[in-house]
């Protein structure tokens, strides 16, 4: 391939970014952000030969940053252009440089010139967007006559004897892609709109067949709403098999089908707004991730509401009776933004808009942070009126005020003659909330009055709607204020009152927004009875139902129903009753809960969680237990959104009342261990690199018994195979124990806890022998063989896992209780790692007495049904 740039800066070196070397060298940022984000496919990548430098055939001095191994720079001889000709190996592979692709395709993007001074150069990062300048590209290509080239800029073809020349010339471009196929296929042309194509898969042709029709109203609209002209020389391309992640440069343009075809035209939408946002907002992407990603999308979501108002949030499913099941039916498509949002506000994890993207976490780049601005400037429009948000919008983009943020909000100021500090300060740049509540309403002949407390940080402007016959019969806007204050609304005879009834705002909480103007309990929000869970209706109170059916060998099978307020989103007052009935012994059991969530925007925690936990349950034959643990959570706030570490503190006491056989009622407690109370203190950190996870546990527990410090290291290494390495280490210290040497209740177990705390769900707690008996988590000493060992002072202990083929694996255990070595090892069947494992001992040095004879009572299993852990696992690498 020949390349001139030409306009370049006439210093002594141009710098560039190479894309293959960033994804060669594990240092790059982003390499370490693949690992950040869970994706341990480039680290294993075998043909690195993808990722070499290119072949220069002239003669030219190529330069490494000293700092940046993915920046090189070529010596300029102080002009303002370079022509060179070089070669890069071309090979079938997911990531997104250049590639060859399914059928022969071929994906064309690596050079990224950009000039800089001394050390101070962008990163690559996984978004795409760099601060690189805007030149002009002169580029010649020979290619095999079966291919087409699609590219940005102006392509002229000359067929030669054996091959097809291409030359390309495009003028301001940020990122250059070429695009050579051989299996796509042009639809026919729209009259009036013949530059504007789109290539499809054979497969998808018919999904596609409106698409140019869709295009053209988009087009329309843009023209009807902000006067911007139809852009020339667009060309969509079908990439839906790309598992490259494709540079938007404002000409060929990647679309991707949804998996429901009713989405189809957002997924347009978006192509469509991203291209010109490549053209046209101009300004450093990598500085201001969100404010650029949401312009696109604010284009994207307003097109969808006024074009397509018939695209609800749950498509398809919003008129099915999933959607009736689930209260998906009155959701709008653009109330997305509201529930990511809310999502992360609502954890104490949502973040500043202005934060650069290397202080961005990822849930907050690829959806919250979006989500808010994109709702944000529904506000700002509402609050201004459609006419001047939209001559403010089309002036923005004839004056390039998208330079930067800073600049676009000063062009709003400047062109209001009221204050936007609400919206250019307080919500983009100080991440502050909105909340707003309805106190009260009250109307005589003359005049109604709503009276409003702002609970939250900021005094953004308020929309007051009064709802008559079910439907919003006016929408009123009032300036914001900070505290309490009365405001006189429209004299109509309402229903209720609410405050964003059009769910426009960022709001953290829409259930102190409306009030019934008659009747008692007025500010009660409507109940809405559901099944299982949904997404959160800010209009009515949910009461989620669900029939629960659990097991364990003493209860046997327990039957009964789950009440409870919590949702996929969090609330801040949650509260679970789940009445179970024990067809084993008759009586009723269950569990039910209180939590308090405090999401806090500043100091060293993002969250709190106070709550009270109640359980009761039968833990042997006719015996039951219940447990009361009031508990207290604090998340710490990471040093940086970025980081993989966490850190989780609990303090917790935990009630326990057991039931004895009738000759155990006259021995003592310390022998019985009928009642006991155990405080508790727990630290964890956890880094989530997906190559080297790790996990440290330390806790401390008091009882009027003993105390105890204990903690657990696990250390993981990923090995070729996607599979972990696994070696963890406990140790255990009483500091004091009262307790008889008979009784092992509360001692260090090498086989595992026996779970006085009533933490783990075991079937069969009790049983000895059995299926149920084998079960185990690990814990403590956490040997997989019965040992039957158990510490009255000190233990410690030491465990491997390797991973041999898939989920066959092999384990091995050593270490000490109380002076007692043992050691043991086996096979590990993995099918679920930490989930659901099986382990076939081979070897051990002590076995559990009275343990069946023969072989298979020695084999263990582990199952951990817990959803939290589950949760836990799902969010790593997002925040």
């Amino acid at each position: 391939m020949r390349v001139n740039w030409k306009n370049l800066p006439t210093r002594d070196t141009v710098w560039f970014y190479y894309m293959p070397q960033a994804l060669a060298d594990e240092k790059s940022f982003y390499s370490r952000e693949q690992d950040e984000y869970q994706n341990a496919e480039l680290y294993f990548f075998r043909e690195k030969r993808a990722f070499q430098l290119p072949t220069f055939e002239e003669n030219h001095q190529l330069i490494r940053h000293p700092l940046v191994s993915e920046v090189f720079g070529l010596y300029n001889s102080k002009t303002d252009s370079i022509t060179f000709t070089f070669t890069v190996p071309i090979i079938q592979h997911p990531f997104p440089v250049t590639a060859m692709l399914q059928g022969g395709d071929i994906l064309l993007q690596f050079f990224y010139p950009q000039w800089a001074d001394g050390e101070n150069i962008s990163p690559f990062n996984a978004h795409l967007y760099l601060n690189l300048p805007r030149v002009r590209y002169s580029m010649t290509l020979d290619t095999d006559v079966s291919y087409s080239l699609l590219a940005p800029g102006i392509v002229i073809s000359e067929y030669l004897d054996t091959a097809v020349r291409w030359k390309v010339e495009a003028d301001s471009l940020q990122h250059l892609n070429l695009f050579l196929t051989r299996t796509l296929i042009r639809l026919p042309s729209v009259r009036g709109k013949e530059h504007i194509a789109v290539y499809a898969r054979p497969e998808n042709i018919s999904k596609l067949s409106n698409a140019l029709q869709e295009i053209t109203a988009i087009s329309k609209y843009l023209e009807e709403e902000y006067r911007q002209k139809s852009m020339q020389n667009l060309q969509f391309v079908d990439v839906s098999s790309i598992e490259n992640r494709i540079f938007p440069n404002g000409y060929w343009l990647p679309i991707r089908m949804p998996v429901v075809s009713d989405y189809l035209p957002a997924s347009l939408a978006t192509a469509y707004f991203e291209a010109l946002c490549a053209r046209y907002v101009y300004g450093d992407r990598w500085k201001f991730p969100v404010f650029y990603s949401s312009i696109a999308e604010y284009f994207k979501y307003e097109y969808i509401k006024k074009y397509h108002p018939e695209i609800q949030l749950a498509g398809p499913l919003a008129n099915s009776w999933v959607g009736s099941v689930f209260g998906l039916q009155y959701l709008p498509y653009h109330y997305q933004n509201q529930l990511i949002y809310l999502f992360t506000e609502r954890q104490g994890l949502s973040q500043p808009l202005s934060d650069v993207y290397s202080d961005a976490s990822r849930l907050h780049l690829d959806g919250a942070g979006v989500a808010k601005y994109v709702t944000s400037l529904f506000h700002l429009k509402g609050y201004l009126g459609d006419f001047k948000f939209r001559k403010l919008i089309y002036e923005a983009l004839s004056t390039a005020a998208f330079a930067s943020p800073e600049r676009f909000h000063q062009f709003l100021s400047e062109n209001h003659h009221k204050s936007l500090d609400w919206f250019t300060d307080d919500i983009y740049a100080k991440n502050k909330k909105l909340d707003y509540a309805l106190l009260n309403s009250l109307r005589c002949n003359y005049t109604q009055v709503v009276t409003v407390k702002n609970k939250g940080k900021t005094a953004a402007p308020i929309p007051i709607s009064g709802i008559k016959d079910g439907k919003i019969f006016i929408t009123q806007w009032f300036e914001g204020h900070r505290g309490t204050k009365k405001i006189p609304i429209h004299i109509e005879e309402f229903e209720r009152i609410i405050i964003d009834a059009q769910l426009i705002t960022p709001e953290i909480n829409h259930h102190n927004n409306q009030i019934r103007t008659s009747g008692m309990f007025r500010r009660f929000e409507p109940l809405k009875l559901q099944f299982y869970t949904g997404l959160e209706d800010p209009l009515r109170n949910q009461l989620y139902w669900f029939p629960m059916v659990n097991y364990n060998a003493y209860d046997q099978i327990l039957l009964g129903l789950s009440l409870y307020n919590n949702g996929l989103l969090l609330k801040k007052y949650e509260y679970l009753i789940s009445p179970q009935f024990s067809t084993g012994t008759g009586k009723l059991t269950g569990t039910a809960s209180f939590t308090a969530n405090y999401a806090l925007q500043k100091g060293p925690f993002h969250m709190i969680r106070a709550g009270i936990f109640y359980k009761y349950f039968h833990y042997d034959r006719q015996l039951a237990f219940s447990r009361w643990s009031p508990t207290v959570r604090l998340w710490w706030r990471k040093a940086n959104p970025r980081s993989k570490t966490f850190h989780i503190t609990r303090l917790r006491y935990v009630d326990v009342q057991r039931e004895l056989p009738p000759d155990f009622q006259e021995l003592p407690v310390s022998i019985t261990n009928a009642s006991y109370g155990v405080f508790s203190l727990n630290y964890t950190m956890e880094y989530t690199s997906i190559l080297r996870p790790t996990i440290l546990k330390l806790n401390a527990e008091h009882a009027s018994a003993f105390t105890k410090v204990f903690g657990e290291w696990d250390q993981r290494w990923m090995l070729p195979n996607k599979k972990w390495l696994i070696a963890r280490v406990f140790y255990g210290q009483f500091l004091r124990n009262n307790i008889p040497a008979v009784n092992a209740f509360y001692n260090f177990g090498m086989s595992g806890t026996l779970d006085y705390n009533f933490d783990f769900l075991f079937y069969g707690r009790s049983d000895s022998t059995g299926i149920w008996s084998q079960q185990m988590f690990v814990t403590d000493g956490g040997f997989r063989a019965a040992t039957g060992l158990f510490a009255q002072h000190w233990m410690a202990t030491a465990n491997l896992s390797v991973p041999v083929w898939k989920f066959f694996g092999l384990y091995g255990d050593i270490g000490f209780s109380d002076r007692v070595f043992a050691h043991g090892a086996g096979i590990r069947l993995a099918f679920v790692t930490d989930f659901l494992e099986l382990y076939f001992p081979l070897y051990t040095s002590h076995t559990r007495a009275g343990i069946n004879p023969g072989y298979l009572p020695t084999i263990r299993f582990l199952i951990n049904p817990d959803v939290n852990a589950i949760q836990q696992r799902l969010r790593r690498g997002w925040f």
